[in-house]
């Protein structure tokens, strides 16, 4: 129910946000928290598409498609790279730090 939660606060942080660097860096912290749910996974996903598209960063753009086409079967797979942030600036496959406040949300 924490994570619920927190994921929550993340997605209200950003939407109240108008700051670029607080928008990525609520959206990063959604994406790790929305890793257990392929559709919370997802829904994050689409909201960093529709980010990049409006500033029109095309490099950001694509990658988030990319990103949207592979999450299913990387669930699939079990293939969801721990802590990673979900930015086109970050691997696929890269396990990332967890942030220290989030680590005890995720093993709930």
């Amino acid at each position: 129910m924490l994570r619920k939660k927190k994921f929550e606060d993340e997605l209200q942080f950003y939407q109240n946000s108008k700051d670029d660097d607080k928008i990525r860096h609520h959206l990063g912290r959604a994406h790790v928290l929305s890793q257990n749910s392929v559709t919370k996974h997802l829904y994050v996903h689409w909201l960093m598409f529709a980010y990049a598209l409006k500033n029109m960063d095309l490099k950001e753009t694509f990658g988030q498609l990319l990103r949207l086409f592979v999450t299913i079967p990387g669930h699939m797979m079990g293939r969801v790279p721990r802590g990673n942030i979900g930015w086109s600036t970050v691997g696929l496959t890269e396990v990332m730090q967890v942030p220290e406040d989030l680590k005890s949300v995720l093993t709930e």
